[in-house]
């Protein structure tokens, strides 16, 4: 292979990679990128997805303030996901300074976050997307036993840079995305319904953003009902 072959192939693996193709086994947090910016907006960016009957439901949310902390208003708004294409967020209301848009599936691959308003800007954001994991113990209607630990696991698509476990009875508590926790036994009470949740996230500080910009995206699963004996 030539010296050109090889440059252009680099460049199409680095161009996929920035573009977030695909899940990674790897931290999510490797793909992250603080982004550029004019250092006059305070920027709160928010992917959230959740399960829901039949798949999942994402939300969309970015909060722009000046360095005032006044409501920035008529910005344009948009994320890019290579499985989802373009998404481009309408302000809630006029002069709210809040944006937003929703989605009825939650992609793979990463996030990059666009905000332009005149020469105010923030460009280039990128967060690792953690991928849509699975709680694989216990499992829909388990019977567990009552007032002993309860062995939570979950997949890690992509490891997230933290988790949150809760059900109807405990947390949330927040914890690395191992894949795995315990919740105490006297926080395992006997119960019919039992709910459990696994959230997982990955975001960034944004570079480019005043004090207190930044970016995260988060995922959702729930296991429910579990009978708990």
């Amino acid at each position: 292979m030539n010296s050109f072959k090889i440059v252009l192939s680099s460049l199409i693996v680095a161009t996929a990679l920035g573009c977030g193709g695909s899940d990674s086994a790897g931290p999510a947090t490797r793909r992250n990128d603080p982004g550029i910016g004019s250092s006059t907006l305070r920027v709160v960016a928010e992917v959230e997805a959740q399960d829901v009957p039949g798949g999942f439901i994402t939300d969309f949310e970015v909060s722009i303030r000046d360095g005032l902390g006044q409501r920035v208003s008529g910005a344009t708004v948009t994320f890019r996901n290579a499985a989802l294409g373009t998404v481009t967020l309408q302000e809630t209301a006029p002069g709210s300074g809040e944006y937003f848009a929703g989605r009825l599936s939650f992609p793979s691959g990463d996030f990059r976050l666009d905000v332009v308003r005149g020469t105010d800007r923030v460009s280039r954001v990128v967060v690792g997307g953690p991928g849509v994991h699975a709680i694989t113990s216990p499992t829909r209607n388990s019977t567990v036993t009552a007032n002993q630990a309860l062995r939570l696991t979950w997949t890690r698509p992509a490891e997230a840079k933290s988790a949150e476990v809760e059900t109807n009875d405990f947390g949330p508590a927040l914890i690395p995305d191992a894949g795995v926790y315990t919740i105490p036994a006297a926080e395992n009470p006997s119960t019919n319904d039992q709910r459990i949740r696994v959230y997982r996230y990955n975001e960034v500080d944004i570079a480019g953003g005043l004090t207190g910009s930044r970016m995260r995206v988060e995922v959702r699963n729930t296991v429910e009902p579990v009978i708990v004996r």
